[in-house]
């Protein structure tokens, strides 16, 4: 038989999970599968299990919200081995499931990883750590992680805005310099994010126009700290509707450089991850074979990106 770790976490959302259970393990022994069930206890319990365990398995699945998959997926990258890697979203936000158009019903993502096949995506590494889908640095990066775990199970992603505001009184720029091949500056930002998503904070489109997650390429956006808030409304309008403007930088590298005279706090796929007066980007092309049960929805919509996929996947 094959054999499958499940790594699920039991507090993710509302803990939903806990009444799925038996309904996505049943989906898995229908088709064939020998299950190993571990539910995780403590922080990073994902990340250490993946890393000692997950190479002796057929296939790893995880459950929770974004920073479960992304313990998952670092474990992975820890231990140097390769095995393919089934999410089933069960956060608050799940921006990453809704890029690769997982199933948001966890009976309907575990389906799709039974019958599924494997997409090589990309991953971030940010000096010796790992992320799916976005770093960031300045105002609202505190907020996915400041917010407590009941305020996200009861307002979703509303609960990051809400918390956002309450930091408006303590808005602040960071003075740096960043350097890549394509481009380089320095000045003083509010914020900074460089991502390899469709979605970040449960806003779709906010990284920009023909996103690939398997290009070995990120999208960088950073803005300028505005001279006073009356630049808000149109630099969130830049923003929302991917058009231009003078506070608003953005650009694809696969290696970008951020220095700094102090340390900047950064969060990784919406947990804290780490302080750094030198931060190091590097996009690792195709490094983690996800299951997806059809085709990422960047992949339908472009019949380039689409060969390929057919390609690789038979």
């Amino acid at each position: 038989m094959k054999t499958m770790l499940f790594i699920y976490n039991p507090r993710a959302g509302k803990g939903t999970i806990r009444t799925m259970l038996s309904y996505i393990l049943e989906e898995f022994a229908r088709n064939g599968y020998q299950i190993t069930v571990h539910p995780t206890l403590r922080a990073r319990d994902a990340c250490d299990t993946m890393e000692h365990e997950g190479m002796n398995y057929d296939t790893v699945v995880c459950s929770g919200g974004d920073g479960t998959l992304d313990e998952a997926m670092t474990g992975m990258m820890r231990g140097g081995f390769r095995v393919p890697l089934g999410y089933i979203p069960a956060g608050s936000t799940n921006d990453f499931a809704n890029s690769l158009g997982i199933p948001k019903q966890m009976a309907d993502a575990a389906a799709s990883i039974a019958n599924g096949r494997v997409y090589n995506c990309d991953v971030g590494k940010l000096n010796d750590a790992y992320f799916i889908y976005v770093a960031a640095f300045g105002m609202f990066t505190e907020v996915s992680y400041s917010t407590s775990q009941e305020s996200k199970n009861a307002l979703g992603h509303l609960a990051y805005l809400l918390e956002g505001v309450k930091s408006f009184s303590t808005i602040r720029g960071w003075k740096l310099r960043y350097e890549s091949e394509e481009m380089s500056g320095e000045g003083e930002f509010l914020y900074g994010m460089i991502t390899n998503s469709n979605s970040v904070g449960g806003f779709r489109g906010i990284t920009g126009t023909n996103v690939a997650l398997n290009d070995g390429l990120f999208e960088v956006t950073l803005i300028h700290m505005p001279d006073n808030l009356i630049e808000w409304p149109m630099i969130a309008n830049a923003l929302l509707t991917n058009t231009k403007h003078e506070r608003v930088i953005t650009f694809k590298t696969a290696h970008v450089e951020f220095h700094s005279d102090q340390e900047i706090p950064w969060t990784t796929d919406g947990e804290f991850g780490g302080s750094y007066s030198h931060a190091v980007m590097d996009n690792l092309k195709e490094a983690m074979p996800i299951i997806l049960g059809g085709q990422p929805k960047e992949i339908e919509a472009d019949p380039e990106i689409r060969l390929m996929y057919d390609q690789e996947n038979g």
